[in-house]
């Protein structure tokens, strides 16, 4: 008894320590969906879990850790997995940002925080395949002019669920004019990466690369956001290109209440007629300061060949 009671104390001394340390944070994402389609789903379910911490070494050091929490495991159960998507020490220079480590990736970064809404659906290059939101390396971060944030990274490529499985990098270049975060103003910028891969055919190899393209232009007041974007992946090799065409627009009805739509037209390649795939998300989203969002909305689906689909769900976002 006196063991339990010694390890008690000195987890709430641990806690207790760090959150004077530095800033712990999570945020919940979970939802209710319900489609009465071919394979139909009445269910609750925990999306995804991110649990974080941060802290300063010094003036010009600092780290961040996040876990990310989610049904990876495609097996039998599918059961909640963990993994490690953030540990990175970050170096603040009087020449740019330098991050080392495993880190968010740049791909999509401000398109995502265009769009808004990332737990109710991820953003177009995260839900197609183009790019992953975090992966290994180093990332280099600094500001041409007031207006214009430039970064590029080195990374392996395989994101932040698997280990480095060739001899290559990725390389990733992000360019964006105005508000990074936007509020009131607007954004405009481009994304590119090129990763080498080995194209095997019979007993040749070669080296051929895989080059994503992303253009983004956003708008924003106190009524309304307004945004699109436009993305480019080319296989080499086996020459596929696919392509995503998106355009999402919230209109803030009140201090707590939006009203959101986004429609994605997703081609997977451009040399096969027939293939392609309308997607459409809207609802409502109702807030309680920045603590507590709850969406009920609506995806609908349709393929160019093939039946369409309709879910109907509520999701939450917790924040703490």
């Amino acid at each position: 008894m006196k063991k339990f009671i010694y390890l008690l104390l000195v987890l709430f001394c641990s806690v207790n320590y760090i959150y004077s340390q530095g800033k712990v944070s999570s945020k919940v994402f979970f939802n209710y969906s319900y489609n009465s389609d071919n394979k139909p789903t009445n269910e609750f379910e925990l999306d995804r879990v991110y649990l974080s911490y941060a802290n300063k070494i010094s003036d010009n050091l600092s780290y961040k850790f996040t876990s990310d929490i989610g049904r990876f495991n495609t097996g039998k159960d599918n059961r909640l997995s963990i993994f490690l998507k953030n540990a990175m020490l970050t170096w603040s220079t009087d020449y740019g940002k330098l991050v080392f480590g495993l880190q968010g990736m740049n791909m999509f970064s401000i398109q995502e925080s265009n769009w808004k809404y990332r737990f109710i659906e991820k953003s177009p290059q995260d839900l197609f395949g183009f790019a992953s939101s975090a992966d290994l390396g180093f990332g280099y971060y600094n500001k041409l002019s007031k207006d214009v944030n430039f970064s590029f990274l080195i990374t392996n490529g395989t994101g932040y669920k698997k280990s480095e499985n060739d001899d290559y990098k990725k390389y990733s270049l992000q360019l964006v004019y105005g508000q990074s975060k936007l509020k009131d103003g607007f954004n405009i910028g481009a994304t590119v990466s090129l990763e080498p891969y080995d194209y095997v055919v019979a007993i040749d190899t070669t080296t051929e690369n895989k080059v994503v393209f992303g253009g983004f232009g956003a708008y924003a007041n106190k009524s309304f956001r307004l945004g699109a974007e436009y993305n480019i992946y080319n296989i080499g090799g086996v020459s596929i290109t696919k392509n995503i065409l998106s355009g999402y627009v919230n209109i803030n009805l009140s201090k707590t209440t939006d009203l959101f739509a986004r429609v994605d037209v997703f081609d997977p390649n451009t040399d096969t007629s027939n293939d392609g795939l309308t997607y459409i998300v809207g609802g409502f989203n109702f807030m309680n300061g920045k603590s507590l969002s709850i969406a009920p909305n609506v995806k609908y689906s349709k393929p160019q060949a093939g039946s369409s689909s309709t879910t109907l769900g509520v999701n939450f976002q917790f924040v703490f």
